[in-house]
């Protein structure tokens, strides 16, 4: 069975209003189907509303260095939103959608900005 456009535009937009929180870690294990966080959680924004282009979801946000551990961050992740999560600094306890990981951004100066874009396809586009 085939999962229709307007099916995809309706599952895209419950993603778009329910999952609005993006977390970095510096974790850099592969993402398995079976994985429910970061492997090592850093920070994360939330309230992070992703843009809907029909069946596509993109998530802008960014992170100062000031935000950003010496070490560098490698993975992201999209979680629903949860509780407890104001702070910013609490690990996510919401349910994860997806992780990707990528090469370290090591050292970031305080004043400097990371700013990730992530898209994520619902669909048959």
């Amino acid at each position: 069975m085939t999962i229709v456009n307007t099916g995809a535009n309706a599952i895209a937009d419950h993603i778009a209003a329910e999952y609005r929180v993006v977390a970095i870690g510096n974790g850099g294990d592969t993402t398995s189907l079976q994985s429910t966080g970061l492997n090592s959680f850093v920070r994360m924004k939330v309230g992070q509303i992703p843009d809907v282009v029909g069946t596509s979801l993109i998530y802008n946000v960014s992170f100062t260095g000031a935000e950003i551990p010496s070490s560098g961050v490698s993975e992201l992740g999209i979680f629903k939103t949860g509780t407890g999560e104001s702070d910013g600094t609490t690990p996510p306890n919401g349910i994860l959608l997806s992780r990707v990981t990528f090469t370290n951004t090591g050292v970031v100066g305080s004043s400097d900005t990371v700013s990730f874009q992530v898209r994520i396809e619902v669909g048959n586009e």
